[in-house]
Order: C-alpha cells, then sequence, then structure tokens
C-alpha cells in the first residue's frame, strides 16, 4: 500500500511521536543510571571522561551510551526495553490507542546504517538503508538539507503509518567508520539491535570526535562559483577535502605523502564515492575549475591500488569491481547519481587493467627465487598428510630454513630492491581464533613476511603473508606443515591418558591446553631457527651488506611496497579466558619440543 504523505496523516503520527519520547525518559531514569553511564564513558574515553569544555559534545556522548545501555541484550537475551514493554503490557495501564502505538513502536526498534537521501517539505526526510537497501522515511528529526548524501546510524521506531521515528543521536560517518560498521553485516539480514555494531561505532565516534549533521537553522552557505565542493565538505566528505587540497596546489597530488593518503583510505565505497563527485562536478555548470580532473584522479588512483592489490594477491579477485560497477548503476536508476559516473569506472577501470603496474626484476634474481620455490612446492608434496612419516615432515621445516638461508646469501640489498611482493591468502574455515594460530606471527617472523588477519564475507578468519616470493611461499609451507603436526600431535594426545582420564567437557579444556602449549613449542623452536639462521648470515656478510642489513632491506621493501598498496592495520590484543589443564599443556609443550629439524630432508 502506498505511503500516505498527505499534511493530515504525517500530523496523525505527532502524538504517537511524543508518547515514544515519554517512554523513553521513564527508560532512561529506571535503568541508565549514572555509574553505568560512566563506566562505558571511561571504556570509550579513559578514566576521567566528564573532564570536557564542550557540554554540548559531552551530552551526546551521554546520549550514545544510554542507547546502548537500553538496547544492548542481556545473558538472557532480552534488552532493558523489551524488560519495560513486557512490564507496561503486563499491566495492561495503556490508557488509548495512542500509547500501544508508542510501545508497539519501541519493542520494534531497529539499529540501522543509512544514507540521507533527500530532506522533503512538511518534516519528511528519506533514507536508504545500507544493509537492506529498503527505503525509509523519516519524521521529526532536526536534520537539514545539508545532510544529504550523508551517512550515519540511526535507532528507528517503525510507526503504523509506514514511516519512522528517530530516538537516537545522529552524527556523520565517514568511509573507514563505515567499513568497521559493516563487518557486523550479515548478508539479506537487518542489524536488530545492532548491539555489537553501535557499540564499536559509538566508541571509535567518541574518541575521534562527533561530527553532528547539518540542522535545517545552519545549513551552510556556499562561496559563488564553488557550490558543490562546499557542500561537499559541509558533509565532511574525505574525498571532497582531498580535492580541495588539490585545487590549491597541482603539485601536491604527485608527493609521496598525498598519494599514501588517497591509497590508505581506498576502498569500493569510497571508489563509488569518487566517480558520484566527479559526475557531479560535471553537471554542476558553476563548479570551481580543475574539480572534475581532481575528482576523476582520485578515483583513477583508487582502481589502480585496487587492482595492485589484487595482482599480488592480498585482495579479492579483479571482477569484485564487477560489484562497483552494479553499485554506481544503482545510483544512476535512483537519479542518486549522474550517469557520467558509470562512464568515468568503465573508462579508468581499462585504461588500469591495460596498463598494469609491474616492478622489473633482474634474471638472476628471478631465476634464484625460481628455484628456491621450485624446492619448497617439492616439499609441499611430502607433508604428514601425504603419506610421508612425522619424522620426514619435521625434517622439511629445516630444509625451509636451509633453502632461506642459502636464498639470502645470495642476495644483497639492492637485488631485495628489485624483487616481487606477493600476497597468500590462508583460509581457516573457522570463525573464530585456535590453538594453532598462535603460530601465525612466528611462521611470518621466521620467513621475514608481514602477516595480518581479516574476515570473509562469511564471516570465516583468514591470514595474509605478505613478503618477497620465496619468504611466502616458505610461510605458506610452514603453516601447512604445522596444520598437519597439530593434527598428529593431537590425535595421539586423545590416545594418551592426560586426555582418557577426563571427562566431558574437562576433555575439551585438555585437548585446548594440549594444543596451546603445542603452539608455544613450536613457536620455540621457529625462533631458534631463525637465531641460527640470523648468525649464519652475519658471518657472510659481505662488503655490498648482508645478515642484518639484508634484514633491514627487505623490511624497507614491504614497507614502501604496503604504502604504495595503502594497506595499514592496527595490532590488536587478544585474550582469553579459557579454563586451562597444566599437565596437558606441559604435554603440548614436550610436543612441540619435539618439533626438532636437525637432519634437512633431501641432502
Amino acid at each position: 500500500m502506498p505511503l500516505d504523505s498527505t499534511p493530515k496523516a504525517i500530523e496523525a503520527d505527532y502524538p504517537v511521536l511524543q508518547a515514544i519520547e515519554r517512554h523513553l525518559v521513564t527508560l532512561t531514569d529506571r535503568f541508565a543510571h549514572a555509574h553505568i553511564l560512566g563506566k562505558t564513558l571511561r571504556q570509550w574515553l579513559g578514566k576521567h571522561p566528564e573532564q570536557t569544555d564542550d557540554l554540548d559534545m559531552w551530552k551526546r556522548l551521554v546520549h550514545l551510551a544510554t542507547d546502548l545501555e537500553l538496547f544492548s541484550p542481556s545473558m538472557s537475551g532480552r534488552t532493558a526495553v523489551d524488560r519495560y514493554v513486557h512490564a507496561f503490557r503486563s499491566a495492561g495501564t495503556a490508557s488509548n490507542d495512542t500509547e500501544l502505538q508508542a510501545i508497539a513502536a519501541l519493542s520494534a526498534a531497529h539499529f540501522r546504517l543509512v544514507r540521507i537521501v533527500e530532506v522533503q517539505g512538511q518534516g519528511l526526510i528519506v533514507l536508504h538503508d545500507l544493509v537492506t537497501g529498503a527505503r525509509l522515511h523519516l519524521i521529526g528529526a532536526p536534520i537539514g538539507a545539508g545532510a544529504v548524501g550523508m551517512t550515519t546510524s540511526m535507532r528507528l521506531c517503525p510507526l503504523a503509518s509506514g514511516r519512522h521515528v528517530l530516538i537516537s543521536v545522529t552524527f556523520s560517518i565517514d568511509a573507514a567508520l563505515l567499513a568497521t560498521a559493516m563487518t557486523f553485516v550479515r548478508p539479506g539480514h537487518p542489524l536488530g539491535h545492532g548491539a555489537r555494531c553501535a557499540g564499536a561505532i559509538y566508541r571509535m565516534v567518541a574518541r575521534q570526535g562527533i561530527q553532528p549533521l547539518p540542522e535545517p537553522d545552519d545549513e551552510p552557505i556556499a562561496p559563488a562559483g564553488g557550490s558543490l565542493l562546499a557542500q561537499l565538505e559541509a558533509q565532511g566528505n574525505p574525498l571532497a577535502r582531498l580535492a580541495a587540497r588539490m585545487l590549491e596546489d597541482p603539485t601536491e597530488v604527485e608527493t609521496p605523502d598525498f598519494l599514501d593518503q588517497i591509497r590508505r583510505i581506498t576502498s569500493m565505497d569510497n571508489l563509488v564515492n569518487a566517480c558520484g563527485c566527479c559526475a557531479a562536478a560535471e553537471m554542476t555548470h558553476n563548479t570551481v575549475p580543475g574539480l572534475v580532473a581532481a575528482f576523476e584522479r582520485i578515483a583513477g588512483l583508487q582502481i589502480e591500488t585496487i587492482l595492485a592489490r589484487v595482482r599480488i594477491g592480498v585482495a579479492g579477485s579483479a571482477e569484485a569491481l564487477d560489484s562497483v560497477a552494479s553499485i554506481i548503476a544503482g545510483h544512476i536508476a535512483r537519479d542518486e547519481m549522474g550517469a557520467g559516473a558509470s562512464k568515468l569506472f568503465q573508462r579508468l577501470r581499462a585504461r588500469h587493467t591495460m596498463t598494469p603496474s609491474a616492478k622489473p626484476t633482474g634474471n638472476a634474481t628471478s631465476a634464484d627465487l625460481d628455484r628456491v620455490i621450485q624446492r619448497i612446492t617439492g616439499l609441499r608434496a611430502k607433508t604428514v598428510d601425504r603419506g610421508c612419516t612425522e619424522q620426514e615432515a619435521m625434517a622439511a621445516a629445516a630444509k625451509v630454513s636451509e633453502l632461506l638461508q642459502r636464498h639470502d646469501l645470495t642476495l644483497d640489498a639492492i637485488s631485495v630492491r628489485d624483487s616481487d611482493c606477493e600476497g597468500a591468502s590462508i583460509a581457516t574455515g573457522r570463525k573464530r581464533r585456535a590453538p594453532v594460530d598462535d603460530c601465525i606471527v612466528p611462521i611470518a617472523t621466521f620467513c621475514d613476511c608481514r602477516v595480518w588477519s581479516e574476515g570473509t564475507p562469511d564471516g570465516a578468519l583468514r591470514y595474509l603473508f605478505f613478503g618477497l616470493k620465496a619468504d611466502v611461499a616458505a610461510a605458506r609451507f610452514l603453516h601447512e606443515l604445522i596444520e598437519d603436526t597439530f593434527e598428529t600431535e593431537s590425535t595421539n594426545f586423545r590416545l594418551g591418558k592426560i586426555y582418557q582420564a577426563q571427562s566431558g567437557g574437562d576433555r575439551r579444556v585438555a585437548l585446548n591446553s594440549f594444543q596451546t602449549g603445542l603452539a608455544r613449542g613450536i613457536s620455540a623452536k621457529l625462533d631458534t631457527l631463525k637465531t641460527e639462521r640470523s648468525v649464519a648470515l652475519r658471518a657472510h656478510a659481505g662488503p655490498v651488506g648482508g645478515g642484518f642489513d639484508l634484514v633491514a632491506a627487505k623490511s624497507s621493501v614491504l614497507d614502501e611496497e604496503m604504502a604504495r598498496l595503502g594497506l595499514n592495520f592496527t595490532a590488536r590484543a587478544t585474550s582469553s579466558r579459557r579454563q586451562f589443564h597444566g599437565d596437558a599443556f606441559a604435554a603440548g609443550k614436550a610436543a612441540g619440543a619435539r618439533f626438532e629439524p636437525n637432519a634437512a630432508l633431501g641432502r
């Protein structure tokens, strides 16, 4: 049934809106106590969050903490709002239909990630739900026309009329924050209470600073000749700020620092954003001269960066860009973007696909790399699951160490700089960490690689090793070898006395403790091998540099390549409160110590 947007129908919704606001006041008084909110704010901001000079900002933060407290499920799965609604309905105190509608709307409140599409008359605001794709109509929210195109999060109560009421604080969400929020999204499913997603967003905006949406009475006044750029900057569009810098100093775009900034914010969403901004600039006759070229340059750099990531294996397939084409087409079909955005994207994609950037590699270095990689590939065919003995599998690790040592002895800092880097994706098939994952960083350190984790679209965990080709091949092999060792040793442990003496959940605790000890022992072995190899490299260091100079050269190359790809990561501490079995841990550590690759395979 079409939405009734007549003034009379809209006016009929406002008593329900006011009733919802009254219930929220009661909810806050009953469930959002000062000490609880203070604890949340301290987690976001530090020990003394109340020591701020910005009173308005402080009020907004309190509202965010209150929203989280009211809509976070308890151990029973029910929120404070659920308990309040249940008690209200059980008491039968609803005096009229307006109260019943307000309670029903509160009960159905959803957390949403939305883009503001249009600010109409009569207090109506049109939204696009970024998770479900639904088109929503909002009433009574103090949002001005300057917010059109901006992304935000909203807690919305659906009314019987089909419209929605806003019951949370709004603020501008940039591309990086939206990318974080979208990691909580399950394709095809709404966010519901969205407690984890809301908690992550609120924490980040509290630390970075809240950027309120423009209100109706403080619309930005754009300077003559630059209305589009001024509007985009007022919306907090990160690409607009970069474009403005390019217009101020056209030579700045070629500086490494500026290029790194564009590459760091490279994403599918920002690529769509850049193409849309370029199309808008083309259609705006009074735009600042050079603005079209600025947005086109930003879009081109992002496509170049995405394709470079794909080529070395640290991103998805090149076909992933097809989704960008589909998103742009969808915006054009809904009149949210100019048709020029699609033409620009296709032109830039064809240009950068036809002329891929690659680092030249010297023949001698390439031949050395090929030989090492072939030897490691041969070793991969002889791991435990392919029929060799456990002792042979252990010796294979020593052979890898020997091959890497020999390879490093043939390299110098110059040939390292001429070498290509690549990435290798390791799928775990799991959504949670396991004890074997404790070996990931030691493997990367042993092989002079970088490693990071990321989630797949279906929520599974995977790791990416990044480094010189031979080093990455070695890291992939060692990971497979260690996974095989975990399977073999865990099977043996299940047949042993410690495991058999347990029952029920205690067996799971014992196995986890054993595997944790096994990871500790294997990591120690890899550290010992790494030290021995470093000593050998120092002993063979030549006049052109070797040993630690070579390690430094590798690290420098990886830093430069990661900067070129716009890759930057944040270290995250992990903790565990699992139960622990001391004897099982000791047995696992002892098994890890038996990972003793003294005799190299194939000598």
